[in-house]
């Protein structure tokens, strides 16, 4: 496989990706604002649905993916343990999430990591005052990537657009890295809707 398809470009501000998100200027800046939101994606979906949940798809070693290893400053023939879920909202697989991190900092810096099961990894990363995280980086993943090949295979029901848009930063803990990576799906776009107003009750 191209070494261009195998690694996608990422950016340093959502802005960049301004032509690929959409001729809708609403929908444009919703998802600007959405892949910039420094906060937890679990809270904000579970804000916006009446049901979250995760799907697990794998959670074991593996080797890091061409576009990653320079982040992680690792060498490209590292082993690492990564791990992949679905984000469903109300049923709706919105997310598709990647996290990836050495193989020897579970252990030590990320001791929580390999029990998470079906619990979203933000419930720990975003209420520990240990975690820190790096500026949030952005990219259109095309149809040959890695990750996309695993949407593929993990939704073959679904028609997929030939591109996506992803988000990724690190999490640092102690002396470990991990790398997260969100990618957005096509039903996300029906919650990306503000939510209405609060409406105060009459008193009488």
């Amino acid at each position: 496989m191209p070494q261009a398809v195998r690694k996608a470009r990422w950016m340093a501000h959502p802005q960049a990706l301004a032509a690929l998100l959409a001729t809708d200027g609403d929908l444009m800046r919703r998802t600007r604002a959405w892949l910039a939101d420094p906060g937890s994606m679990t809270l904000k979906l579970k804000k916006r649905t009446d049901s979250f949940s995760v799907r697990l798809l794998r959670q074991r070693p593996g080797r890091i993916l061409a576009d990653e290893h320079e982040a992680l400053r690792i060498s490209p023939r590292s082993r690492v343990v990564e791990r992949d879920v679905i984000l469903l909202g109300d049923g709706q697989p919105v997310v598709f999430g990647h996290t990836v991190l050495s193989t020897g900092s579970v252990k030590s810096d990320w001791p929580f990591f390999s029990k998470l099961g079906t619990t979203p990894l933000g419930a720990n990363l975003f209420f520990d005052p240990l975690v820190g995280r790096s500026p949030i980086q952005y990219a259109r993943l095309s149809a040959g990537h890695p990750l996309m090949r695993r949407i593929a295979q993990a939704l073959p029901e679904s028609e997929l657009p030939t591109s996506l848009l992803a988000r990724r930063s690190l999490f640092t803990r102690r002396g470990g890295v991990l790398m997260v990576t969100d990618v957005f799906l096509p039903a996300l776009e029906a919650l990306m809707r503000p939510l209405p107003a609060h409406v105060p009750i009459e008193k009488r």
